[in-house]
């Protein structure tokens, strides 16, 4: 079994990845832990060694020996036996990759905290193998501040997120918090096991967020950006290996692990720590959202609302993307250059015209055209829809979330790199 509608080609690979790998399946309690049985087989069918642990209420749903029977090994759902050894222990120790599914907002909380206390728990704080998530609850608790914000620091330590789709939830109810699709889990999980430490010795610079251009002491002008998709970039390529310099315009984001944080505030100190990084980087990401003008002179004090609206003179700020593409000396040989476009364009075709326009344009390598114009892509969204143009075309990744468009993006660069 591979993902549905994937080619021979892809499935055969997928099988390979999978191929004698130890994967642990964490069930939590929640209606889509049926679907966890559908993983639990086609990861089984396609070679892996899959060993499952289970809460209490995941028991509600589902039997522990239906999971046995499926998998031929042993469930785990207690801490403490009789057994000469921690359990979740022993499940953990060896273990190539683990998946959370389904993620209830309980678990996610409970792997926030770092809570041990049932052997679900355990066995997650005892893994040291990537570990995925595949989120599942009602559509309230998915918006809920606390969700986002245990995710946020989830994927800060490197946890990956695969869903939550859209659809239909328990109790007649329609919205986002179905857990994705046993078939989409196999190929992430595939993935994450192919690619593992794909930058591995590769120098990366990446850029995020805003730039505050001062008006004068409390105003500047700057964008909407808020850093979420350069920092989500940095976090996929340190998890892959890459040794990351992240360049942040201001922001209120944690930083991601492995990762050496450079702060600017303005366009022209971005300019000047982004020379400086990409001198000897294979890789340089420019997903910053740059102001692109700024005041010819500002204040030193705060300008009173009395004297009535300010006379603002503008200029352009340094194209960074612009000057590193047409200027081969300032960047080490054979390296990437990547740019962002953050377009309002809602038809793909015309995203992908831009695309190409701005990766002719800047003399970039890659250009990634992402969509900011709704309430489900760009700056602050936790999704994006964009494509990828390079000079062999265009990729339209479709609306996706910014850990996926991460993924599919640091794929092409190490595809590019080898």
């Amino acid at each position: 079994m591979g993902s549905e509608g994937s080619s021979p080609d892809r499935q055969a690979q997928v099988a390979v990845a999978l191929q004698g790998k130890k994967v642990i399946l964490c069930v939590s309690g929640g209606i889509a832990a049926y679907k966890a049985v559908y993983l639990a087989r086609s990861l089984t069918l396609l070679g892996g060694d899959v060993r499952v642990v289970m809460t209490e209420a995941a028991q509600r749903f589902v039997g522990a020996q239906t999971f046995a029977g499926v998998t031929g090994n042993p469930v785990v759902t207690e801490l403490f036996t009789d057994a000469p050894f921690a359990p979740h222990v022993e499940l953990a120790r060896g273990a190539d990759v683990a998946v959370v599914a389904p993620a209830t907002a309980n678990a996610l909380a409970k792997m926030t905290a770092g809570l041990a206390d049932d052997a679900f728990s355990a066995t997650l704080l005892s893994v040291r193998c990537p570990v995925v998530v595949a989120p599942a609850m009602h559509a309230e608790m998915w918006d809920h501040p606390a969700t986002g914000a245990n995710l946020a620091e989830l994927e800060r330590r490197g946890v990956m997120l695969v869903g939550p789709d859209a659809g239909s939830l328990m109790s007649g109810d329609e919205g986002v918090g179905r857990m994705a699709e046993p078939d989409e889990i196999v190929a992430v999980l595939a993935s994450v096991l192919e690619q593992a430490r794909d930058l591995e010795g590769r120098r990366v610079v990446v850029t995020a967020g805003g730039t505050q251009e001062p008006i004068d002491p409390v105003r500047f002008i700057g964008n909407r950006s808020s850093g979420l998709m350069g920092f989500t970039i940095a976090r996929e390529a340190a998890r892959r290996g890459g040794k990351v310099t992240l360049i942040a315009g201001p922001h209120n984001l944690a930083p991601p692990g492995g990762v050496d944080v450079v702060s600017v505030g303005t366009a022209d100190e971005m300019r000047e720590a982004v020379l400086q990084a990409a001198a000897d980087a294979d890789v340089v990401i420019k997903a910053a959202a740059v102001a692109d003008f700024k005041p010819v002179q500002h204040s030193d004090r705060k300008l009173k609302k009395a004297a009535g609206p300010p006379d603002i003179s503008l200029v352009p700020t340094p194209d960074i993307l612009a000057e590193l593409g047409s200027t081969p000396s300032l960047r080490k040989p054979g390296s990437l250059l990547v740019g962002f476009a953050a377009e309002t364009e809602q038809d793909p075709r015309r995203l992908s015209e831009l695309a190409v326009e701005k990766l002719r344009s800047k003399g970039a390598d890659l250009i990634v055209a992402n969509e900011v114009g709704s309430n489900d892509s760009g700056f602050g969204s936790r999704t994006n829809r964009a494509v990828i143009a390079s000079s062999e075309g265009v990729a339209d990744i479709g609306l996706v979330t910014k850990d996926a468009l991460a993924a599919a993006l640091v794929d092409t660069i190490a595809e590019r790199l080898r």
